[in-house]
Formats: structure tokens, C-alpha cells, sequence
């Protein structure tokens, strides 16, 4: 394994130790000691990897977000009908983020703790997925000339709305629950995605 394999695997396994750490205690109660135990390897290479805790965090988060990027994009369909599509995606997402309640649930509160590095982390997370979303409404476009275009600032408020609804059910201790909630989110995206449609009038 030459040495660029060898880091991007260290930094893998490190990111798959904090998961595992986190499914046992709070991320206040984690130290780079038990990251290290999990992932096999020394604080050398933990340190090679990442500045901090708090860094490995962030890293931890990014991926739990392309992951599930990935899942949507994977299962998405651009020839289906679009509310049908909006139902899947919505199903995948939340289906992906309850099946790991206990990192779901540090994810969204500790991260808010870190500062203004987790503010740009999840500010990065937020646009990756609102750029979905206006990708996916230019493909529709294709199909219906007359839909107007999704504009940043409104993806952008549906990403947010979105979060607080995930927000609110962790906070209710209903992470692993979050499904439960894809009618209600459904129902929000379609409403602003049909005031895109072109008026009939």
C-alpha cells in the first residue's frame, strides 16, 4: 500500500472509530485515546490525520453527509413523475440519517458547539444539499420549460426548514424515528417546488 492508500485508509478507520465510540457515549466524554483504541492505530497517526477531536468531528460530519448525498443520488430517477421523486428522496434521507440515531443526534448538537469551524461545516452541508435540490428542479426544467428555477436563497430555506424539523424530533429523543416525518417534509418541499409551476391563469 503505497502512502497516500495508507493515509486515506487511516483516516477512514479513525472516522469509523469515532462512529463506533459515539454509539456507547457522549461526544463530551470522548478522548482521542479511545478513538485511537477502536481504529488500531497510534496517536501518531491519529494526530498525521487530524489537528484535534473536534476536527475529526467536522471530517466525521462531511462524509456522513456525502454518504447520504450519494444514497439519494443513487436512487434518484429524473423520468419519474416529480412528487413520486420528491417521496423517495425524502423516505432515503430520513431512513439514512435514523438507521445511526445516537451520531445523528451528535452531529446535529455538538457540532454547533464547535464554533465558527462547525458553523462553516454545516454551512457547507447546507449548500451541498440545496445545490441538489436546484440541480434536480434545472432537470425537471428540461421537461417543463415554464417551471421556474429554484433560487439559492429558497433551497437554501428549504434545507434550513428541513433541519429544524430534524432538530425538533432529536430533541424529542425521536432520532431514530425520523421517518415518521417524511409525509410532513414532503408536504413542505412540494408546496414551495409548486410555486415554481407556471400560473394557469
Amino acid at each position: 500500500m503505497n502512502d497516500t492508500a495508507a493515509s486515506a485508509d487511516h483516516r477512514s478507520r479513525l472516522l469509523d472509530a469515532l462512529t463506533l465510540v459515539l454509539t456507547d457515549r457522549a461526544y463530551s466524554e470522548v478522548t482521542i485515546a479511545d478513538i485511537v483504541a477502536r481504529a488500531r492505530v497510534s496517536r501518531r497517526t491519529f494526530y498525521e490525520q487530524f489537528e484535534n477531536k473536534d476536527a475529526c468531528l467536522l471530517a466525521l460530519c462531511e462524509r456522513l453527509s456525502e454518504q447520504i448525498l450519494g444514497l439519494i443520488a443513487a436512487g434518484y430517477d429524473p423520468m419519474a413523475d416529480w412528487v413520486e421523486q420528491l417521496n423517495r428522496v425524502t423516505d432515503t434521507y430520513l431512513q439514512a440519517l435514523q438507521m445511526q440515531p445516537t451520531l445523528v443526534r451528535t452531529l446535529y448538537i455538538e457540532l454547533m458547539q464547535l464554533g465558527a469551524a462547525g458553523l462553516a461545516v454545516r454551512r457547507r452541508i447546507s449548500q451541498r444539499f440545496a445545490m441538489f435540490l436546484i440541480m434536480q428542479v434545472e432537470l425537471a426544467r428540461l421537461r417543463e420549460p415554464g417551471k421556474r428555477s429554484l433560487s439559492p436563497a429558497l433551497a437554501t430555506a428549504i434545507v434550513g426548514g428541513v433541519n429544524e424539523l430534524i432538530l425538533q424530533a432529536i430533541e424529542e429523543d425521536r432520532a431514530s424515528r425520523l421517518s415518521d416525518m417524511a409525509p410532513t417534509v414532503s408536504e413542505f418541499v412540494q408546496a414551495v417546488l409548486k410555486s415554481l409551476e407556471p400560473s394557469t391563469t
